[in-house]
């Protein structure tokens, strides 16, 4: 009796302890550019210093916090007021990145804040159904198991993502979510680069995280929001 007791306890604590921890996971991300698709978006004086950045390599770190239930996911650099042209032009991607993306597991949404021109706009869209492909192909991420998954897209773009079972969070950087597993490592493509994303660092929380949805600005879909400021024909 006592024997059955004890597992029974020992039961309760491990239940208990896997629905209160949280985890703090660091990214490392790679912004790998096409200099002649890109060049134009910068000044021509700053261009040479633009393609030299590109030659040494432009990386910036993320921190994604989940309970499980809500995260959030953010830029871990700070924006500085330094003078230096190589970091002014890292600091022009920190801004694009300056408000945290949340998710909401229980409503499989997510959240953005995007600050443009005198407008404050709150995204607040479902996350991307990539109609994950599950593969059997396998690697190994900063010591931990991964597999392979390949979604799409409603546009048809390709995405590939490399996940753990051995840690249950359906989470991953950026807007990607929804594998069995936490996504260790993934790419964003658009026309102009490439972000890879890559696990640095894993921290298995033993409290959970108080997350906190933003609420600021008008709420529209993302497609709304590109409308309203011009980037598609409505």
């Amino acid at each position: 009796m006592k024997n059955i007791l004890t597992l029974y306890l020992l039961f309760i604590t491990s239940f208990v302890f896997a629905q209160t921890e949280s985890i703090r996971a660091t990214y490392t991300a790679e912004f790998i550019f096409d200099y002649e698709q890109s060049k134009d978006l910068f000044p021509k004086d700053l261009q040479p210093v633009f393609k030299s950045l590109i030659d040494k390599g432009i990386f910036l770190d993320f921190i994604l916090e989940s309970n499980n239930q809500l995260s959030v996911f953010r830029a871990e650099s700070k924006i500085n007021n330094a003078q230096d042209q190589s970091n002014m032009i890292v600091q022009e991607l920190l801004t694009s990145e300056q408000n945290p993306l949340f998710k909401d597991f229980s409503k499989n949404e997510y959240y953005k804040q995007y600050d443009i021109n005198v407008k404050t706009f709150l995204v607040k869209d479902q996350i991307p159904n990539l109609k994950w492909q599950l593969t059997k192909e396998k690697s190994t991420i900063n010591g931990y198991n991964a597999t392979k998954a390949i979604g799409e897209d409603i546009e048809g773009n390709e995405f590939v993502a490399w996940y753990s079972t051995d840690v249950k969070y359906k989470d991953g950087p950026h807007n990607f979510a929804n594998l069995p597993g936490l996504i260790l490592k993934t790419e964003i493509k658009t026309p102009f680069f490439t972000t890879i994303f890559t696990l640095k660092n894993l921290e298995i929380l033993d409290k959970p995280l108080k997350i906190t949805l933003p609420q600021k600005g008008k709420i529209v879909t993302f497609e709304e929001m590109r409308k309203e400021i011009g980037i598609i024909n409505q």
